[in-house]
Protein backbone atom coordinates (compact mmCIF):
# COMPACT_ATOMS: atom_id res chain seq x y z
CA UNK A 1 0.00 0.00 0.00
CA UNK A 2 1.42 3.51 -1.02
CA UNK A 3 0.61 6.79 0.79
CA UNK A 4 0.58 10.67 0.36
CA UNK A 5 1.07 12.30 3.98
CA UNK A 6 -0.43 15.92 3.51
CA UNK A 7 1.84 18.67 5.09
CA UNK A 8 0.11 18.41 8.35
CA UNK A 9 1.88 14.94 8.61
CA UNK A 10 5.29 15.22 7.94
CA UNK A 11 6.33 13.00 11.25
CA UNK A 12 4.34 10.49 10.54
CA UNK A 13 5.31 10.26 6.93
CA UNK A 14 9.03 9.78 8.73
CA UNK A 15 7.72 6.85 10.96
CA UNK A 16 6.09 5.30 8.15
CA UNK A 17 8.98 5.23 6.05
CA UNK A 18 10.51 3.80 8.83
CA UNK A 19 8.44 1.01 8.48
CA UNK A 20 9.20 0.20 5.66
CA UNK A 21 5.79 2.09 3.44
CA UNK A 22 6.12 4.25 0.30
CA UNK A 23 5.21 7.43 1.80
CA UNK A 24 5.03 10.67 -0.19
CA UNK A 25 5.19 13.58 1.26
CA UNK A 26 3.22 16.71 0.23
CA UNK A 27 4.45 19.81 1.71
CA UNK A 28 3.59 22.66 -0.85
CA UNK A 29 0.39 23.47 -2.55
CA UNK A 30 -3.25 23.38 -1.98
CA UNK A 31 -5.20 20.11 -1.15
CA UNK A 32 -6.28 19.63 -4.29
CA UNK A 33 -3.21 19.19 -6.10
CA UNK A 34 -2.45 16.38 -3.33
CA UNK A 35 -5.61 14.44 -4.03
CA UNK A 36 -4.94 14.58 -8.10
CA UNK A 37 -1.60 13.50 -7.36
CA UNK A 38 -2.61 10.65 -4.73
CA UNK A 39 -5.02 9.98 -7.38
CA UNK A 40 -2.67 9.58 -10.30
CA UNK A 41 -0.22 7.45 -8.16
CA UNK A 42 -2.61 5.37 -7.06
CA UNK A 43 -2.27 6.21 -2.97
CA UNK A 44 -4.27 6.27 -0.12
CA UNK A 45 -4.34 10.53 0.96
CA UNK A 46 -3.42 10.77 4.76
CA UNK A 47 -4.76 14.01 6.52
CA UNK A 48 -5.82 15.68 8.91
CA UNK A 49 -8.25 17.92 7.28
CA UNK A 50 -11.89 18.20 7.59
CA UNK A 51 -12.44 20.04 4.53
CA UNK A 52 -12.23 17.33 2.05
CA UNK A 53 -14.54 15.07 3.63
CA UNK A 54 -16.87 13.88 0.09
CA UNK A 55 -14.85 15.70 -2.23
CA UNK A 56 -13.16 12.87 -3.82
CA UNK A 57 -15.34 9.80 -4.30
CA UNK A 58 -12.62 7.54 -5.73
CA UNK A 59 -9.90 8.18 -3.95
CA UNK A 60 -8.66 6.43 -0.51
CA UNK A 61 -8.65 9.33 2.10
CA UNK A 62 -8.11 8.23 5.56
CA UNK A 63 -9.04 10.86 8.09
CA UNK A 64 -6.24 10.74 10.98
CA UNK A 65 -7.14 11.85 14.47
CA UNK A 66 -4.38 11.54 16.43
CA UNK A 67 -2.17 14.40 17.74
CA UNK A 68 0.89 12.15 18.48
CA UNK A 69 2.78 10.37 15.72
CA UNK A 70 3.38 7.27 17.45
CA UNK A 71 -0.71 7.29 18.18
CA UNK A 72 -1.01 7.84 14.49
CA UNK A 73 1.06 5.05 13.28
CA UNK A 74 -1.05 3.27 15.18
CA UNK A 75 -4.28 4.47 13.95
CA UNK A 76 -3.33 3.84 10.56
CA UNK A 77 -2.01 0.35 11.23
CA UNK A 78 -4.98 -0.80 13.08
CA UNK A 79 -7.67 1.17 10.37
CA UNK A 80 -6.44 -0.26 7.61
CA UNK A 81 -5.24 -3.80 9.10
CA UNK A 82 -1.26 -3.42 8.41
CA UNK A 83 1.56 -5.16 9.73
CA UNK A 84 4.49 -3.70 8.96
CA UNK A 85 7.09 -6.66 7.07
CA UNK A 86 9.87 -6.87 9.07
CA UNK A 87 12.37 -7.21 6.20
CA UNK A 88 10.71 -3.67 5.01
CA UNK A 89 11.72 -1.91 8.63
CA UNK A 90 14.54 0.86 7.59
CA UNK A 91 14.86 -0.10 4.06
CA UNK A 92 13.37 3.09 2.90
CA UNK A 93 15.31 7.30 3.23
CA UNK A 94 13.55 8.82 6.09
CA UNK A 95 14.55 11.70 4.03
CA UNK A 96 13.16 11.22 0.10
CA UNK A 97 11.57 7.94 0.70
CA UNK A 98 13.36 6.43 -1.74
CA UNK A 99 14.28 2.42 -1.47
CA UNK A 100 18.04 2.13 0.41
CA UNK A 101 20.77 -0.14 -1.47
CA UNK A 102 23.49 -1.47 -0.12
CA UNK A 103 27.33 0.51 -0.91
CA UNK A 104 30.56 -1.37 -0.21
CA UNK A 105 32.14 -0.01 2.82
CA UNK A 106 35.55 1.78 0.91
CA UNK A 107 32.85 3.68 -0.89
CA UNK A 108 31.99 5.20 2.49
CA UNK A 109 35.52 6.03 3.49
CA UNK A 110 35.44 9.60 2.13
CA UNK A 111 31.58 10.36 3.01
CA UNK A 112 31.41 9.66 6.87
CA UNK A 113 33.46 10.59 10.06
CA UNK A 114 36.86 8.26 10.65
CA UNK A 115 34.97 6.99 13.94
CA UNK A 116 32.01 5.88 11.65
CA UNK A 117 33.74 4.13 9.09
CA UNK A 118 36.15 2.33 11.82
CA UNK A 119 32.87 1.45 13.90
CA UNK A 120 30.39 -0.15 11.29
CA UNK A 121 30.86 -2.43 8.15
CA UNK A 122 27.29 -1.89 6.57
CA UNK A 123 26.20 1.16 4.74
CA UNK A 124 23.30 1.96 2.46
CA UNK A 125 22.48 4.81 0.28
CA UNK A 126 19.90 6.78 -0.67
CA UNK A 127 20.64 6.79 -4.91
CA UNK A 128 18.05 10.35 -4.99
CA UNK A 129 19.48 12.26 -1.82
CA UNK A 130 23.29 10.17 -1.62
CA UNK A 131 22.12 10.18 2.40
CA UNK A 132 24.25 7.28 3.76
CA UNK A 133 22.95 5.19 6.31
CA UNK A 134 25.02 2.75 8.98
CA UNK A 135 23.03 0.71 11.98
CA UNK A 136 24.67 3.14 14.63
CA UNK A 137 22.67 3.59 18.22
CA UNK A 138 20.37 5.64 16.60
CA UNK A 139 19.29 2.42 14.69
CA UNK A 140 18.74 0.73 18.30
CA UNK A 141 16.91 3.62 19.68
CA UNK A 142 14.31 3.73 16.24
CA UNK A 143 13.78 0.34 16.60
CA UNK A 144 12.81 -0.05 20.22
CA UNK A 145 10.40 3.20 19.43
CA UNK A 146 9.15 1.39 16.21
CA UNK A 147 8.64 -1.75 18.60
CA UNK A 148 6.74 -0.11 21.27
CA UNK A 149 4.45 1.63 19.05
CA UNK A 150 3.89 -1.00 16.47
CA UNK A 151 3.07 -3.38 19.80
CA UNK A 152 -0.06 -4.30 20.92
CA UNK A 153 -0.71 -2.14 24.51
CA UNK A 154 -0.74 -4.39 27.22
CA UNK A 155 -4.04 -4.99 29.01
CA UNK A 156 -4.49 -3.53 32.73
CA UNK A 157 -4.70 -6.24 34.84
CA UNK A 158 -8.33 -7.09 35.95
CA UNK A 159 -9.31 -4.80 39.01
CA UNK A 160 -10.60 -6.45 42.18
CA UNK A 161 -14.03 -7.88 41.84
CA UNK A 162 -13.39 -8.65 38.65
CA UNK A 163 -13.46 -12.02 37.26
Amino acid sequence: MKFMADRTLGRLARKLRVLGFDVVYWGAGNLEGAFKTAQAEDRVLLTRSHKIQGKFDDLQVVMIEANDPREQVREILSRLHLQPAADKIFSRCIICNQELHPVPREEAVKKVPDFIYRSYDSFHACPRCRRLYWPGTHLERMRKEMEETISPPPHPPPSEGEG
